[in-house]
């Protein structure tokens, strides 16, 4: 007679589909006293606890289940390959063709690869951008003219906005 397994004991599954009744409870916008009450709990921390501990199994479950499909596509590629290295060695080009499409699927799944990078590019219409630096200044110097450090801050952002733009036209 096989051996039962901790995970499969009655009172073990028991409290994991407590454990997913609480947690669809929680989602329906129950409180952990509620929940206590309604599954039988000893109190709101019971309830928490039991909301945790299957979030981390369902988790678990999930990331094993993960790692076993990827091993299976892994063995599917292996058993996709093996026929054709033969041919590939011997150069042949649909073949080889072929094989460099699994090993591709194979980095993919693996995560082999450097990430792929997207570059954007952004049109900056110079123009409007001068013009607001010139909007605000002018309000600084409306509302700031006369304080001592104006005429050095003023000068220090034009030669600032000169240098930056020297050279960009408007296209």
């Amino acid at each position: 007679m096989p051996r039962k397994t901790r995970a499969s004991r009655p009172r073990t599954i028991a409290a994991r589909l407590r454990g997913q009744q609480a947690i669809k409870l929680r989602q329906a916008g129950a409180t952990l006293g509620d929940i206590a009450k309604q599954l039988g709990f000893k109190g709101a921390a019971g309830a928490y606890k039991s909301v945790m501990r299957e979030l981390g199994a369902t988790a678990q479950d999930h990331g094993e289940g993960t790692e076993a499909v990827r091993q299976l596509e892994l063995n599917r590629l292996d058993q996709m390959q093996f026929p054709l290295w033969p041919q590939v060695l011997a150069g042949d080009v649909q073949a080889t063709t072929t094989a460099l499409r699994i090993q591709e699927r194979r980095a993919a799944l693996l995560g082999l690869d450097a990430p792929k990078q997207i570059e954007a590019r952004i049109r900056v219409d110079i123009m409007s951008w001068n013009q607001a630096l010139r909007d605000f200044l002018e309000v600084y110097r409306e509302y700031h003219s006369t304080a001592p450090e104006a005429p050095m801050l003023l000068g220090r952002l034009d030669k600032l906005a000169e240098d930056r733009f020297a050279g960009v036209r408007h296209e």
